[in-house]
């Protein structure tokens, strides 16, 4: 059995393993070897996964030079998503002096060595300059990630690797660009909409976090290719109405009459509930011709209360589907609020239990919609954490941040959760910095508790307007094809509440309101008795499913004597019945 360094940690035997570490570091252990050269320095990178061919140095020690330039690559990996450029309404990078030049070991007059690091891009040389933009595009531009908490060395080296391998974010294909506007666009025109045609009716904008749609519909339409067959989401009230509209595709017919006046939820369903707590089931078909289920929770005014539904039904949904071995067909996909994330136990609660065996679901997609905002309340004043997400970190998943305002870089760190969790079976979240640009609801002024942030809002173009010129400066579409887009959608939604005013005025039934639904209704209100008795017949084989076992399982005396011999002792005597055993039988007879 292996002791540890704190326990041989004798001058010399240091010092005798220091000398031959020096001579040739393979001839040490590894832990020594990782006392000696630093964290990383005892690590050859790994390429997916799998460890790389172990190389030897060149006989000598490395320069104190080299070690500064290796130590540069592992503190962007550890720290660079401290200066990311991940919050659309900051005005310039965020600082972090253990970045600087002068605390890593470096001056100006060095910024045109020639240098390479074996542990980055291949032993490629370059300049020190080169190596710091290169570092600073991959972990501190609109995606910072960390990851490097993550103690299963497999694991954080695939997502090294992915990410410093990733493709430029501006070589995505001209159609995928159109795409993801066309997904701003629909979310933008939308709730702008709403916002003109109910003015003053609660609705929980999505408005400042369009790109959420984004990454919605990167997961979704990737699915398809790493074997997702269904998706079961959950999320809080805030951009609902836009995900059951636009994601879930439903009826933009029902969502408008849900907004009537003359609307009374409990005609449908027996829900009683409002618009933007309302579940949904539908399947989406895909351009590529694949087919994927997707199930939204309902959810009441407890923001995260749906987390352990949504992990229950997808566990069961896997069960369904043959599917409890890898548990990878069924996806569970969580959309959480930054201030409800860090702040409800039942998300640590949840996070806790989500690799134990019996309540596995094989990881959970979390998108944290980080409005920088609760309420009225601004991070400053509610956590003491550095992120939202700082509470997933004790399940070492890894965690991206990613700037709203960039749908590009929305899209690779979705397409990049997906598959890391299809490649270990682990939680994975995107915290996606935004903005709320209303206040809690449409009825409340937000200039009131927060006037600095509102005024900084309030001059923000959205992210669909920002991307639109995107586009159109870089040639990938004309003015004529924007043009296009808006006349669509905003044809689409006036024609549609034109033939839902039309009903209202023919004073419709409900079945013609709701016939684009999948809405069950409900028989009219009666006071009369029902009979809901049982037969003595039925009664008896409800009893005999609860007190019967199979002939080879040994019941505990006990148990068999106080609980399934009692049970059939007091169906014999017609009574008296516990409330527990008549609720049984009640449940066995539906």
């Amino acid at each position: 059995m292996r002791t540890s360094i704190a326990a041989r940690a004798n001058l010399e035997l240091i010092d005798q393993n220091y000398q031959r570490w020096q001579e040739d570091p393979a001839s040490v252990d590894p832990s020594w070897a990782a006392f000696f050269e630093g964290f990383e320095l005892g690590n050859l990178p790994q390429r997916n996964g799998a460890a790389a061919t172990t190389a030897q140095r060149a006989g000598v020690r490395e320069s104190p030079l080299q070690t500064r330039i290796d130590g540069l690559v592992y503190a962007y990996r550890t720290l660079g998503h401290t200066i990311a450029r991940v919050n659309p309404l900051a005005e310039k990078r965020p600082e972090n002096p253990q970045l600087t030049l002068r605390e890593l070991g470096f001056g100006e007059k060095d910024l045109d060595l020639r240098v390479s690091s074996k542990f980055f891009h291949d032993n490629e040389e370059m300049t020190l300059r080169e190596m710091i933009a290169r570092l600073q595009k991959i972990y501190a531009d609109s995606i910072g990630a960390e990851f490097m908490h993550i103690q299963n060395t497999r694991m954080r080296n695939w997502v090294l690797h992915r990410l410093e391998s990733r493709a430029d974010k501006n070589s995505t294909a001209r159609q995928v660009k159109i795409a993801l506007l066309r997904a701003l666009m629909e979310a933008e025109s939308f709730e702008v909409f709403l916002h003109s045609r109910y003015v003053g009716q609660k609705r929980f904008s999505i408005q400042g976090a369009e790109s959420v749609m984004v990454i919605l519909e990167s997961i979704l339409h990737k699915c398809p290719t790493v074997g997702v067959e269904e998706i079961c989401m959950g999320m809080s009230h805030r951009g609902r109405l836009n995900v059951l509209a636009n994601f879930l595709k439903k009826s933009l017919r029902v969502i408008f009459t849900e907004f009537s006046e003359n609307y009374i939820p409990e005609l449908v369903a027996g829900d009683g509930d409002v618009k933007y707590h309302l579940g949904y089931h539908t399947v989406r078909k895909l351009s590529s011709g694949a087919q994927v289920e997707i199930r939204l929770s309902a959810n009441p005014s407890h923001l995260e209360a749906v987390d352990p539904v949504v992990e229950g039904t997808a566990r069961a949904r896997q069960r369904i589907r043959g599917d409890t071995e890898h548990r990878r067909k069924v996806l569970p996909l969580l959309l959480h609020g930054d201030a409800a994330f860090a702040g409800q136990g039942i998300v640590a609660e949840t996070l806790n239990m989500s690799q134990l065996h019996g309540y596995g679901t094989g990881g959970t997609v979390h998108v944290v919609v980080n409005n920088q905002i609760g309420f009225t309340t601004i991070p400053e004043d509610a956590r003491s954490s550095m992120y939202a997400t700082d509470i997933a970190k004790m399940i070492e998943v890894p965690i991206f941040h990613v700037n709203g305002d960039d749908p590009l870089a929305c899209m690779q760190v979705s397409q990049l959760a997906l598959d890391f969790r299809q490649e270990f079976g682990r939680d994975i979240v995107i915290d996606m910095y935004c903005y709320r640009r209303f206040g809690h609801n449409e009825g409340d002024e937000p200039a009131f508790t927060q006037p600095d942030l509102y005024a900084k809002i309030d001059k923000h173009p959205s992210v669909a307007q920002l991307y639109k010129r995107e586009l159109l400066e870089s040639g990938a579409m004309t003015d004529d094809d924007a043009a296009s887009l808006e006349t669509e959608f905003g044809l689409r939604l006036e024609m549609t509440l034109d033939d839902v005013k039309a009903i209202e005025k023919q004073k419709a039934n409900d079945q013609a309101k709701f016939k684009e639904s999948s809405a069950v209704f409900q028989p009219e209100y009666t006071s009369s008795p029902v009979s809901t008795a049982i037969n003595q017949k039925e009664l008896k084989t409800i009893v005999d499913a609860l007190t019967r076992v199979p002939d080879d399982f040994n019941v505990q005396p006990k148990i068999k004597r106080i609980i399934l011999e009692h049970r059939r002792k007091v169906f014999e005597n017609g009574g008296p019945y516990e409330w527990h055993y008549a609720e049984l039988l009640a449940f066995g007879s539906l």
